[in-house]
């Protein structure tokens, strides 16, 4: 039975907490406690799935309890639920909490939000990688990338376009931005993907913040793990969105689809990202040995982790509620016949535009080449289609 502990200051909201959930009492053991140290303390005792705080309690609030949490069980969802969106307190939230909900949140949004998190407790089965992910806050970015976000942020009139674009080529910075703006605390309608779009939402006061005030950006050290490139890593995920995105076009998809496209593709990988600065003694070995074998780097990570970067990618991703469309995506890109979707989907055009991205590279990112599921897009019906999505994207590269 999964451990949930609800944390708020009122106990009459944690009433109403639980009579909203007890229709959940045989399938959840629901805990409830008055203040941040008392839930410190129950913690202690036993370890919990999920833990849901309020933001605004007297003594310790909730991004001081969730960074406690974060300190000593790095392996606990941190959930924050909150009627309070001021952008000072959001900002305090975006390290420790990995979902925001917004009060007043409704007893089958409440259970539905539930529901995600424990299911997503289960996509990844190797404790140390959920761990591992569970605990991170960012993830590292490039120099140069950052140096030109901080310059164009501190001018007098900064574009909300060129912000975006600047965000929109790195990994770190796109997955972290999206993280906020598609929380709750925004109420948006709709699922954001594309990052010029949030940062609008957000606004340049909040993006400035984030980027200038609140270390949500880390810095690169490539010598933290030496035999793996971020540089390399940032380009061909670039191409892989941008192919990805093309690769749709030319299936006329939508507006929407476009975008997702292109997200996918552009954070298909980072779960190399989590590996090669979370684990970078073993992750040079994995490296190594996939040279030395001729095998794909996802293979040689399923022997030696049990799961394989696109498995830890898409758990972060869905660890910080992101659209269902992005994570399935990165989780398959290597294995499209396992999406579900009976036709043309952002795992699909992911899979193709990564294949693509490396065949056309001029670096060799990964060797051996990956090749593709020509069978899966047969069964598909889109064999014919191949010869034009490759004379397309090769032309693009070229330009």
């Amino acid at each position: 039975m999964k451990t949930l502990l609800f944390v708020d200051d009122e106990p009459k909201v944690l009433q109403g907490l639980q009579r909203q959930l007890r229709p959940m009492h045989h399938e959840w053991d629901m805990n409830f406690a008055e203040g941040g140290p008392q839930a410190l303390v129950f913690m202690a005792t036993r370890p919990v799935d999920i833990i849901v705080s309020d933001m605004m309690m007297p003594g310790m609030d909730g991004a001081q309890l969730l960074t406690e949490v974060l300190k000593r069980h790095p392996q606990t969802v941190r959930i924050i639920l909150s009627g309070h969106a001021e952008r000072e307190a959001v900002l305090r939230l975006v390290g420790p909490a990995h979902q925001y909900l917004s009060k007043p949140c409704g007893a089958d949004e409440l259970r539905a939000a539930m529901t995600r998190a424990f299911a997503l407790r289960d996509l990844l089965d190797n404790q140390r990688l959920k761990q591992l992910t569970t605990r991170i806050k960012n993830l590292p970015t490039l120099p140069a990338l950052q140096n030109q976000l901080t310059e164009e942020l501190r001018k007098d009139s900064p574009s909300l376009e060129h912000v975006g674009e600047i965000i929109a080529r790195d990994i770190g910075m796109t997955a972290k931005i999206l993280q906020l703006v598609n929380s709750a605390f925004f109420g948006l309608a709709r699922p954001v993907s594309n990052p010029t779009e949030a940062v609008v939402y957000l606004g340049l006061n909040t993006v400035r913040s984030l980027a200038l005030s609140v270390e949500i950006f880390s810095q690169y050290d490539q010598k933290v793990c030496q035999s793996f490139s971020l540089d390399a890593l940032a380009q061909h995920s670039w191409t892989t969105g941008v192919l990805a995105r093309s690769v749709a076009q030319m299936e006329r998809c939508e507006l929407k689809m476009l975008e997702q496209c292109f997200l996918a593709g552009l954070l298909h990988d980072i779960g190399q990202l989590i590996l090669a600065f979370g684990l970078h003694e073993e992750y040079s070995e994995v490296i190594a040995q996939a040279k030395n074998k001729n095998l794909p780097v996802w293979q040689v990570e399923q022997e030696f982790f049990g799961a394989t970067h696109a498995d830890v990618g898409a758990y972060l991703l869905a660890l910080w509620g992101l659209p269902n469309p992005i994570i399935e995506a990165v989780a398959l890109h290597h294995q499209p016949a396992h999406c579900t979707a009976p036709d043309f989907s952002p795992a699909l055009a992911v899979h193709v535009a990564d294949v693509l991205a490396h065949e056309f590279s001029q670096t060799h990112t990964e060797v051996p080449v990956p090749q593709l599921d020509a069978s899966h897009l047969t069964s598909l019906g889109f064999a014919s289609r191949i010869e034009i999505w490759q004379d397309g994207c090769r032309e693009l590269i070229t330009k």
